[in-house]
């Protein structure tokens, strides 16, 4: 596609892995509504010494390049929608103009946004748009969860949805109390994430992970918060998010 006509909201898939992989995309976008593996969440102009350049820059030029234009959480976050205890699991591609492109003086970087989705090398994914996703029933295939030991996307049997939020236990606390209090420290991010207490909600409960043994002699005292259902060995199918319009 040239890159003149590349916009803001765009769709974008791909036949082989090799063209998922160019640092130019030439193919015409599709419809959000039909299968795609990316969309377009900002272009804006390369600068700089970058824009001197005779030859268009390799890809790891790229890649470092774009790691200050396109790698915006906050910008990230508006455009899916995101709360503020929804993890984003989302990557980020960095688009150049062709070599033709840029020899004629053509400088755009377009920025796509690439869901995590399950068991997918390349090619047609999702169906429906990026924009402000994360605020509707359809997030939880972008949605990155826990079955056991395994990550899945939330659209599959789950029973550990993490929560956007990173604690440090007290010093104080003993290894042996670490799980417990956790749990207290994780229940005001957990409860923000389902938009309900979780005394309202005896189905579910608060699933945080503690340091290793290992990383406890090292010093490390981060909680990780997560929620899933209470009975053991239960899972769920679809995002628990309360923001999430729909969800049961």
């Amino acid at each position: 596609m040239p890159s003149a006509m590349q916009a803001v909201g765009t769709c974008h898939t791909f036949r082989t892995q090799q063209e998922m992989i160019q640092p130019s995309d030439i193919a015409p976008p599709v419809p959000c509504d039909r299968p795609h593996r990316s969309e377009t969440f900002q272009v804006t102009s390369v600068e700089d010494q970058f824009a001197t350049y005779k030859q268009r820059p390799d890809p790891e030029q790229i890649a470092s390049y774009a790691q200050g234009r396109c790698y915006n959480a906050d910008a990230i976050r508006e455009y899916l929608g995101a709360g503020p205890r929804d993890t984003v699991s989302f990557s980020v591609w960095p688009r150049l103009p062709t070599r033709a492109e840029w020899a004629k003086g053509v400088r755009t970087l377009r920025c796509d946004l690439v869901p995590p989705v399950q068991e997918a090398k390349y090619g047609p994914l999702v169906a429906f748009s990026f924009r402000n996703v994360l605020e509707k029933p359809e997030s939880s295939a972008v949605r990155t969860c826990e079955r056991g030991d395994a990550f899945v996307t939330c659209d599959h049997p789950h029973d550990r949805e993490e929560v956007a939020v990173w604690q440090g236990l007290d010093e104080k606390v003993r290894p042996e109390d670490a799980q417990t209090a956790a749990v207290k420290l994780c229940q005001p991010a957990v409860e923000e994430f389902l938009l309900a207490k979780l005394a309202n909600r005896p189905d579910l409960m608060i699933k945080a992970s503690t340091p290793s043994k290992d990383e406890w002699m090292k010093g490390v005292r981060t909680v990780k918060c997560g929620v899933g259902p209470a009975d053991p060995g239960a899972t769920v199918v679809g995002t628990l998010s309360g923001s999430a319009k729909g969800q049961v």
